[in-house]
């Protein structure tokens, strides 16, 4: 930003979409599960099935949201998504059977599919282009800062009111914060407030015309015209980045959803667990706002493989932890590594196939990390099922990070490539 210039608006809207995303906490299923499992008298496979069917419905959700973002304002997706999403919490709160805390599940996760990542990563690539990767790890950072703060509170109040007056808080929260930034803070673009993205000044307009915004070309092989999806579908590319997205997805769901139950299991009481998952969310936060400024700079590429390979170390940790130092040792690990994850998934998106076909490839993208959600929360609760332990499933979660380096380096090509971007890229 040159001298004189005023605060450029779109960070304001990096904040409000930063407030936002910690409202949507997925720390809440993982502390309230084992009340849960006492409520309904099931295991910890079946009740993890509302997960699942929580975030199928919010990758379906997204593919439609991805379609239509390209005609539709993406701030009235944010606007009624959080309306539906807070007002379903507080059903949640209301359950008396297991089949109606599936449904209201379900619900919300497909309220969070139109005004989630999607809709708030498409409205951030709308205000800026050579500081998007920046814009996005703020906003995440933003997001799991505040979950870090949240996520106690969320275990004090399951601890001494019950999961009711949790998803009650916690519809309450998404309705009470979200609502008046989606009214009062966010807008659409920066056109319409005589503004151009990046806060350029008009004069400067030539002058970055001649410079392609990050990923509008792409890495490797992205267009600035839109392609048809059909042409994507067949690219090894694409689907290389689709195995990277379930496999972060699964690693993601099965460590969150049952990290709190492993350390209740090792006897340590039910709030400090729930701080130690606040802990790693919040370290989350460190690594999404590092990843972010580091992809501005570098192939998105190796920042990836080099969080990716932090998330790899935290595993092996946990596998041999008996003591809250290896834990703590785990948080730290596992946090920096998982954390980058939300941010360069969107970032490989666009530097890989380009700008103009984001929304859409990235609903098509987004849905394979929510699959692997879908998935890995279940997984793990039926392996502990069926032989009292994490063990087997933190082995799986291991390895298949291991195959998510694989995926994301062979999705830019066989060759090493840049280390870093090239200017046109910036």
């Amino acid at each position: 930003m040159k001298k004189g210039r005023k605060f450029f608006y779109g960070w304001w809207v990096v904040i409000a979409i930063a407030i936002m995303t910690f409202t949507f906490s997925w720390t809440t299923f993982s502390i309230v599960l084992k009340q849960l499992m006492e409520q309904f008298q099931t295991g910890r496979g079946a009740i993890s099935l509302a997960q699942s069917i929580s975030v199928l419905g919010q990758g379906i959700a997204g593919i439609v949201a991805g379609r239509l973002l390209s005609r539709f304002r993406p701030r009235m997706f944010i606007l009624w998504g959080s309306v539906v999403c807070g007002g379903c919490s507080i059903l949640l709160s209301l359950s008396p059977t297991l089949w109606y805390f599936f449904i209201f599940f379900c619900a919300t996760g497909i309220a969070i599919g139109f005004n989630g990542v999607i809709s708030t990563f498409t409205l951030l690539s709308r205000w800026f282009n050579r500081q998007w990767g920046t814009a996005v790890g703020i906003a995440q950072a933003g997001g799991f800062i505040g979950m870090m703060a949240i996520t106690p509170l969320l275990g004090f109040i399951a601890a001494n009111y019950g999961w009711r007056a949790t998803y009650l808080f916690s519809g309450l929260l998404v309705l009470i914060v979200n609502i008046p930034l989606v009214l009062f803070v966010t807008r659409d673009n920066p056109q319409s407030m005589g503004l151009l993205p990046d806060g350029e000044q008009p004069d400067d307009a030539a002058g970055a015309a001649s410079d392609t915004p990050a990923g509008q070309t792409g890495e490797t092989r992205g267009g600035s015209t839109n392609t048809g999806i059909l042409t994507f579908l067949k690219s090894p590319a694409l689907w290389l980045v689709f195995i990277c997205f379930a496999f972060m997805g699964i690693g993601y769901s099965v460590v969150v959803n049952h990290l709190v139950s492993f350390l209740t299991d090792m006897q340590v009481s039910a709030t400090l667990a729930a701080s130690a998952l606040g802990f790693t969310v919040g370290l989350t936060a460190v690594a999404a706002l590092t990843s972010g400024w580091l992809a501005d700079k570098m192939s998105s590429r190796y920042v990836a493989i080099l969080f990716t390979v932090l998330a790899v170390a935290g595993m092996l940790v946990l596998l041999s932890a008996h003591s809250m130092v290896q834990i703590w040792l785990f948080v730290v690990l596992y946090g920096l590594g998982i954390g980058a994850s939300g941010t360069l998934l969107p970032i490989i998106t666009r530097d890989i196939f380009g700008a103009a076909n984001f929304s859409v490839l990235f609903g098509l993208t987004n849905i394979l990390f929510v699959i692997g959600c879908a998935t890995g929360a279940p997984l793990a609760g039926f392996i502990f099922d069926a032989t009292g332990s994490y063990q087997t499933g933190f082995i799986i979660v291991t390895a298949i990070f291991v195959g998510a380096i694989l995926a994301i380096y062979f999705a830019f090509g066989a060759g090493p490539g840049p280390f870093r971007k090239l200017p046109t890229q910036k």
